[in-house]
């Protein structure tokens, strides 16, 4: 989880914003900021058949005036795939077992995509944040 700590000025301002404006630019903020994560993420994934990799995406949320971004892998029709040997697979539900490996009759190891991902773009995705934020600010007049 990235909390953004650095300008307590924009900060301030921010929170001046109200509620509908804050959503509208701190959306704008994360959904940019969340790009950064998936392409560092879509280096990192092992590919067998590359439908993981296709399938890393974004959804952004709202809570009240929280403003949110779940990155990983997307499920649906579009994403759902029949491999050669005619198992169906979905990568939204074998995701997580890649990411942290699993055990069972034919145990996996580890393979971290999008932690790496995470920790590599975290000083440039709040910076991107901090950048939007402050756009928006200017842009309300604040």
């Amino acid at each position: 989880m990235m909390k953004l700590t650095g300008d307590i000025e924009l900060l301030e301002r921010f929170a001046i914003l109200p509620t509908k404006m804050q959503k509208k630019h701190g959306r704008r903020a994360l959904t940019k900021a969340g790009r950064l994560v998936i392409a560092a993420a879509k280096t990192h994934v092992p590919v067998r058949y590359g439908y993981l990799e296709e399938s890393l995406g974004q959804r952004g949320r709202t809570y009240g005036a929280t403003v949110l971004t779940v990155v990983g892998a997307r499920s649906g029709n579009r994403f759902t795939y029949i491999d050669p040997d005619g198992k169906k697979h979905i990568p939204a539900k074998i995701a997580h077992l890649v990411e942290f490996g699993h055990g069972g009759p034919h145990p996996a190891d580890p393979h971290p995509f999008l932690r790496p991902a995470y920790d590599e773009t975290q000083h440039s995705t709040q910076s991107v944040v901090a950048t939007e934020m402050a756009k928006g600010v200017e842009m309300e007049g604040i």
